[in-house]
C-alpha cells in the first residue's frame, strides 16, 4: 500500500527543485537537497536562518504579494526572483513563495519551490559567412517521445500536489522560452539566443525526456558555435518536439 506524502514531504527530498520550508517567523524548518546545495547551508545550520535573508533586497516584496491562505483555490502563480548563491552572488531562478496556515499559529507560514534559470553569456564570434547548410532532420516528430514520468513520480513520492507544482515551473519556462525562439532568429543577438536556448535545456533536463534534451543540447552548441543558420533550421523542429514534451507533461501531471 503506497503511503501518502504531504508536499512538504515530496518536495523536501528534491533533487530537482530548490524548495524550502519556514515556521511563521521565517525561520527555516526544512529544505530540499537542491536548496543546501545551491545555498551551501547545511540542514544543521538552516535552522539559524530566515528564508527573506536568501532573497535579494529588491526581491522581499513577493514576502507580502504572494501571501494566501492555503485553503484559496488561486493557481500559484511562477515568477522570477533572486536567490543568495553559495557563491556569494545572487542567483536568477524561476518559482513560487507560498503561505499558508496550520493549526499552531494563526500566522501564515511559507514554503518554496523553484529552480534556477542559468544565463551563461555566450562568447561572441564574429558571423560567419558560411555556405549557409541545409535543414537537419531531427525525426524527432516523427516518432513518440520518450518521457520517464514514472521516474519523476518516484522522486516525488507520487504526491500530485508537489508534480503539478514542478508541471506549472515546467510550463512557464517552455512558453516563455519558445515564444521568444519562434521570432527570435530575426531580431535578437547571439547572447539572447543562447541564453533561451540554454534555459529550455534546463528544464527539458528535468523532464526524463532525452531526445528532446538531445535537440535542445544540439541547438544550444549551434548557437554557441555561432552558427546561426543551423540553429534556425533546428529550431522549429525543437518547438514542435517540446511541445509534444509540454502537452505530455500536462496531460501526465496537471490533470
Amino acid at each position: 500500500m503506497q503511503v501518502h506524502r504531504t508536499p512538504s514531504e515530496a518536495l523536501r527530498d528534491s533533487d530537482i527543485l530548490i524548495a524550502w520550508g519556514a515556521n511563521p517567523e521565517g525561520l527555516i524548518e526544512w529544505s530540499s537537497p537542491a536548496w543546501r546545495h545551491f545555498t551551501g547551508i547545511s540542514a544543521t545550520q538552516q535552522t539559524k536562518h530566515q528564508w527573506q535573508m536568501c532573497l535579494h533586497p529588491e526581491d522581499k516584496s513577493i514576502s507580502k504579494n504572494d501571501a494566501s491562505d492555503d485553503k484559496s483555490q488561486r493557481p500559484r502563480i511562477a515568477r522570477e526572483f533572486r536567490l543568495l548563491h553559495h557563491d556569494g552572488t545572487f542567483h536568477q531562478v524561476l518559482g513560487y513563495v507560498h503561505f499558508s496556515h496550520d493549526q499552531t499559529s494563526s500566522e501564515p507560514a511559507p514554503h518554496a519551490a523553484c529552480f534556477e534559470i542559468k544565463t551563461i553569456a555566450a562568447n561572441v564570434a564574429p558571423a560567419a559567412q558560411d555556405e549557409i547548410p541545409k535543414p537537419q532532420s531531427l525525426s524527432l516528430t516523427d516518432q513518440a517521445i520518450q518521457f520517464d514520468h514514472q521516474a519523476i513520480r518516484d522522486l516525488f513520492g507520487n504526491d500530485s500536489r508537489s508534480l503539478r507544482e514542478l508541471a506549472e515551473l515546467f510550463d512557464t519556462t517552455c512558453e516563455e522560452c519558445l515564444e521568444f525562439l519562434a521570432s527570435a532568429f530575426t531580431t535578437s543577438n547571439q547572447h539572447d539566443l543562447f541564453n533561451a536556448a540554454h534555459r529550455l535545456k534546463g528544464a527539458i533536463a528535468n523532464m526524463n525526456a532525452p531526445q528532446v534534451l538531445e535537440s535542445c543540447q544540439q541547438l544550444e552548441e549551434a548557437i554557441q558555435a555561432n552558427e546561426i543558420a543551423k540553429a534556425e533550421n533546428i529550431s522549429p523542429e525543437v518547438i514542435r518536439s517540446v511541445i509534444q514534451l509540454r502537452t505530455r507533461v500536462a496531460e501526465e501531471f496537471r490533470t
